[in-house]
């Protein structure tokens, strides 16, 4: 484990003053999210929500698989104006639900209040450089090296483990959740969307004749 990954994963427990209050239970429901990350400097973003405060909910990895895919560490935000802030930022906790691997991540939050968060997984240790998620990650600058090519910190260099793509995000207790679209996809919508308006003209154009 890092060191100073797992100081910022103490301050879980202490967000009870001020982002964790105490409050009836909200209807909640699970979620469950998977998908393939590429280069060692990609960022996964998930979003959360919860309509009123909640207790004891739960996020978690389960996609190590004994170094099969790349040993993930999971950041906490809560949205802060056009911004997110950092609640906390953990590496590596297999005691959350069964089928963790013992490089998997996540959190148990025993109340959080209402609102909107986004989760963000990335490959260990590619931390928060600062305590907004617009400040980027540690190795965001960097060139990115496909998973099958680059050597993990944390990798076995007898069974050259932690090649993987595959990511696995489950959520217990959060009202709605989704994935955020990478910019590539956002480009994709839109260059498809044009092409559908300029399709529909031409129907159009010909229908008039």
């Amino acid at each position: 484990m890092h060191t100073s990954t797992f100081l910022r994963h103490a301050a879980v427990s202490a967000l009870s003053a001020g982002v964790l209050s105490l409050a009836l239970p909200a209807a909640a429901e699970d979620f469950s999210f998977s998908g393939q990350i590429r280069f060692h400097n990609d960022v996964v973003q998930i979003d959360f929500s919860l309509a009123q405060a909640a207790s004891n909910v739960r996020l978690w990895t389960d996609s190590w698989q004994g170094g099969l895919n790349f040993d993930p560490a999971a950041a906490l935000w809560r949205a802060a104006g056009s911004d997110f802030g950092l609640l906390a930022e953990v590496d590596d906790d297999n005691g959350i639900a069964p089928g963790q691997g013992f490089y998997d991540t996540g959190f148990v939050l025993p109340t959080l209040a209402a609102g909107s968060y986004r989760v963000t997984l990335v490959a260990a240790f590619n931390a928060a450089n600062g305590t907004l998620l617009s400040q980027g990650f540690s190795y965001g600058n960097e060139t990115p090296i496909l998973l099958t090519e680059w050597n993990q910190p944390s990798y076995n260099p007898n069974t050259n483990d932690q090649k993987g793509g595959f990511w696995r995000l489950n959520l217990s207790g959060v009202s709605q959740a989704s994935v955020v679209p990478e910019p590539a996809a956002w480009q994709m919508l839109g260059l498809g969307l044009v092409l559908l308006a300029g399709a529909a003209r031409l129907r159009r154009s010909l229908a008039a004749r």
